[in-house]
């Protein structure tokens, strides 16, 4: 008997069953990555036919994995290709999004601390033999505007670049935050948190020693805020000593142009 796990935060984003799939997509990279072996473009890959895949999910027809896959492709949370040597063989590989990757912590190996990816004996997980089988798949994927199937199918939304909540604020967060990478989900965070004018002077504050302090390590924007990571204190190893508390009567209501060793930055008032 097989078990099937899933992260909750991907089921929120791509429905249940885009959830298990990619799950298992991710403990079959990672084994890849452990060996050695599928590395092209970048990234690490695994590869099943349409058939073995079907015998895997016993409980999805072939058509349902193939609007799983088509949904978790238009959501560029899963990518497929074909690497195989012989150029007839249409057996599709799979390779995860950087979005889910980041889930994964980035990748990181092994998938999940506890174990709980292992699949219970006898059954043997995703058939994967040294040679691709050649299996003709009659479906574009590509051109299926399906969405990841779930218990009860959502709408799928178009990941956001602009939240919703104080977008101007937001604005000057990420022009002052180093790091500019996966802004879709720092905007995702920033709208689930709303913080409000207090909570943002304080970030403003915190932000304003992290990014001067060399061995402060910068995640990423949406880890920032998902984290509170502005309840860091600073190590002994900046020479920097914690700021002592700012009478609540002094709030900061914005953000200012300084010269910081020779350059020009955008700090928080105050």
């Amino acid at each position: 008997m097989i078990e099937y796990h899933f992260r909750a935060e991907l089921a929120t984003e791509y429905g249940v069953d885009g959830a298990i799939f990619l799950h298992c997509m991710a403990f079959w990279t990672a084994k890849n990555r452990a060996n050695g072996r599928h590395f092209h473009e970048g990234r690490y890959w695994t590869y099943n036919t349409m058939k073995a895949l079907t015998e895997l999910f016993p409980f999805w027809s072939r058509r349902q994995i193939e609007r799983i896959v088509a949904g978790l492709k238009e959501a560029k949370a899963l990518l497929t290709g074909n690497f195989s040597e012989d150029k007839t063989d249409r057996t599709l590989w799979y390779a995860l999004g950087d979005q889910v990757l980041e889930v994964y912590g980035e990748g990181a190996s092994p998938i999940s601390p506890n174990g709980e990816m292992d699949f219970t004996e006898p059954c043997t997980p995703f058939p994967q033999t040294v040679k691709c089988n050649k299996e003709t798949v009659t479906y574009q994927l590509d051109n299926n505007p399906c969405s990841p199937l779930s218990e009860k199918p959502k709408k799928k939304r178009a990941p956001k670049s602009i939240p919703t909540w104080k977008p101007e604020r937001f604005e000057a967060f990420w022009k002052f935050y180093p790091r500019h990478e996966d802004r879709v989900s720092a905007v995702r965070e920033w709208d689930r948190l709303q913080p409000d004018g207090a909570l943002i002077d304080t970030i403003a504050r915190a932000l304003k020693w992290q990014v001067r302090a060399e061995d402060w390590p910068v995640p990423y924007a949406c880890r920032y805020l998902r984290n509170q990571r502005w309840l860091d204190e600073p190590t002994p190893k900046t020479g920097r000593a914690a700021a002592p508390p700012r009478p609540q009567a002094r709030q900061l209501t914005g953000w200012h142009t300084e010269v910081i060793d020779g350059e020009e930055v955008m700090v928080p008032d105050g």
